[in-house]
């Protein structure tokens, strides 16, 4: 594929993607209408909109987190058992040791 090619390729995709704005339709209701692969034209669309804003390329795309632990236990597992026993558990309990417990909780 020459350059030429390519452009002309870039200014048909302009030209969808500033139909389908237009449009007030979805994604895949105006590719449906198209005949186009949705695939396609995101890919295309999110090409041309970082092109034609070099502010959004400048940007990270992705945003960095943090998840932090909470410093205190929220709240108490409730377990109550076939045989009537009923005992409350730490929210940070591990599960292996939750099954343990029920084992020898249901064979009193």
């Amino acid at each position: 594929m020459n350059t030429t090619t390519r452009v002309k390729s870039n200014e048909e995709w302009k030209a969808l993607i500033d139909e389908h704005e237009k449009s007030g339709l979805t994604q895949i209701k105006f590719c449906a209408q198209k005949n186009i692969s949705p695939g396609k034209f995101g890919y295309y669309r999110s090409l041309l909109l970082i092109k034609d804003k070099p502010e959004i390329k400048a940007q990270s795309l992705f945003t960095p987190i943090q998840i932090k632990k909470p410093d205190a236990i929220l709240a108490d597992i409730r377990l109550i058992l076939p045989n009537g026993f009923e005992c409350y558990l730490p929210s940070n309990i591990a599960p292996a040791q939750i099954k343990q417990l029920i084992g020898v909780l249901l064979s009193c």
